[in-house]
Order: structure tokens, then C-alpha cells, then sequence
């Protein structure tokens, strides 16, 4: 990739971000209206149900999983999706259509030339939210719902990025540069998505700033110190002595009180916890 076409794939990033509701193509617009529906926690659970039928997947998805165990303690299965609805709640129903529409953009036929990328990003995004989901009653201050939301959402501005380079395949042929343009892009990407679609102005802080958390002069968010901690404990989960020396210089550590702590907060939970979680959120 030269830079030229650099450049220019960088105006294209930027034009985009400046229209009046930026997307990621592909994205299912019914996933999108349920999102901002569910902004208001005022909203009927029928009216939620109804733009939900509107996708015969995303319905038997929330369906599912409100008649599973997690969900139905009292075993009464339901078709009836205004009931799933509130038998998961807004928070679970949003996170479950944003898992939802994202993997529709990773398995895209029109993204076949960085499907391998998109899952790569996806992986990871599972995983953050399985560590955030686990972590955040130790570290206080975050539920657990925003936890694993935000955590499948910490990469979004990667996935956006990525998604426009399927139309530009040159800038991909050079990895390095390709990273330098992702890390300039992703955290505007991110905080410009997810205020379009109305998320919780705590949640798209977290998303767009976590990554320099660590070096930041101003005052952070305990979900956004959360979300650059989970990325030390996912790029470090196998070597646990190279982690508690990363978290041993950490100040988003030190400001959630985790320093040395990393053995009993992940390593010490259930497997069978953090695979539960996982396993909920792929498809």
C-alpha cells in the first residue's frame, strides 16, 4: 500500500464518519432500530417484540435463550416474544441483537476478502466480554450487564475500519501501515457509532478511550479501566507472571485495585464460568 492510497483510503474513513448516521455495511437495520428502541427504558416490551419479529433469526436467538436454564428457572417455555423480552430484559436483549447484527457483518459474503480478519476481532470481542462479565463484581463501580457489553463492543471501531478496507483491498496488503491506520481510526469510529445508536454515554467513553487508559492525564471511567484490563488479561491469560508484571506498572490497575490480584480474579474463577458466558454470545 502506498501512501497514496493510504491517504486516500483515510479521506474515505473520514467521509464516512461525517455523514449524518455513519454504519457499518451490512449491518441489519431491524438490529439497529431495536437498539434505539431499547434507549428508552420507557419503551413497551411490545413494541420492542414487534421490531424483534421483523427477523426471523434474531427472534428465535432471544427466544432461545429466554427459555434456557439462565433465563427460565421455572422450566414454562414461551414463543411469545414480548414475554422473552422481559424475561431477559433491555440489557440482555440489546447486547444479544449487537452480538447478533455484528456477526452478520463478520460472515458477510461482501466482506469475503476479510472475513479471516472480522473473526480474529470477534474471538477477541468474546473473550473481553467473558473477562469483563467476570471481573467487573470484583472491581465494583460496573454491573455486569454494561461489563459484557462494552466488552463485545471494545473493538467495534477495529471492525469498522476493517469492513471499509473489504472495498479497498490495496491498503491491506501492508499490515504494518494497515495497524497505524486502525489504531488513528478506531477509537472516532467507535465513539461516533455508538452515539448514533444511542448507547449509554458511559458505555461509548469506555469503548473509544480504553485503549490509552493507561497513559491518559484526565480522569477515567472505572468501565473504561475495566476494558484496558481485560485486554491485559486476554494477551496474557497463558503467561500469568509476564501479566502480573503488566499489571504490577498499571495505573488502570492500581485505580480498580487489581494489582496482584490476577490470580484469584481469573485464573481462581470456574472455567465452566467464563466458558458459559462465551458460549452465550457466539453463535
Amino acid at each position: 500500500m502506498s501512501s497514496g492510497e493510504t491517504l486516500d483510503f483515510q479521506s474515505t474513513l473520514r467521509a464516512e464518519l461525517d455523514r449524518p448516521e455513519p454504519a457499518i455495511p451490512g449491518l441489519p437495520e431491524v438490529a439497529l432500530r431495536v437498539v434505539r428502541r431499547l434507549a428508552d427504558i420507557g419503551t413497551p416490551c411490545a413494541q420492542v417484540a414487534r421490531l424483534i419479529a421483523a427477523d426471523p433469526t434474531l427472534s428465535a436467538n432471544l427466544l432461545r435463550s429466554a427459555n434456557s436454564v439462565a433465563h427460565n428457572p421455572t422450566g414454562i417455555v414461551t414463543s411469545d416474544i414480548p414475554v422473552a423480552v422481559d424475561r431477559l430484559g433491555f440489557e440482555t436483549v440489546r447486547r444479544m441483537t449487537l452480538a447478533y447484527a455484528l456477526q452478520q457483518v463478520r460472515d458477510a459474503p461482501r466482506y469475503r476478502g476479510v472475513h479471516g480478519r472480522l473473526a480474529q476481532i470477534w474471538q477477541r470481542s468474546v473473550m473481553t466480554a467473558s473477562l469483563a462479565r467476570v471481573l467487573a463484581p470484583q472491581v465494583g463501580g460496573v454491573t455486569r450487564e454494561m461489563a459484557t457489553t462494552a466488552g463485545l463492543l471494545h473493538a467495534v471501531g477495529r471492525i469498522w475500519v476493517t469492513a471499509c478496507a473489504s472495498a479497498h483491498p490495496a491498503v491491506l496488503h501492508d499490515t504494518v501501515r494497515f495497524e497505524t491506520t486502525v489504531q488513528t481510526w478506531q477509537a472516532p469510529a467507535a465513539r461516533r457509532l455508538l452515539t448514533v445508536w444511542q448507547l449509554d454515554p458511559a458505555l461509548v467513553e469506555a469503548v473509544a478511550d480504553h485503549g490509552s487508559a493507561d497513559t491518559s492525564d484526565g480522569r477515567v471511567g472505572r468501565l473504561t479501566d475495566l476494558l484496558f484490563v481485560c485486554q491485559l488479561f486476554g494477551a496474557f491469560r497463558e503467561a500469568p507472571l509476564e501479566l502480573a508484571e503488566r499489571l504490577s506498572v498499571s495505573p488502570s490497575a492500581a485505580r480498580l485495585g487489581m494489582r496482584g490480584k490476577e490470580r484469584s480474579l481469573v485464573f481462581g474463577h470456574s472455567a465452566d464460568e467464563v466458558r458459559a458466558v462465551r458460549e452465550a454470545l457466539c453463535d
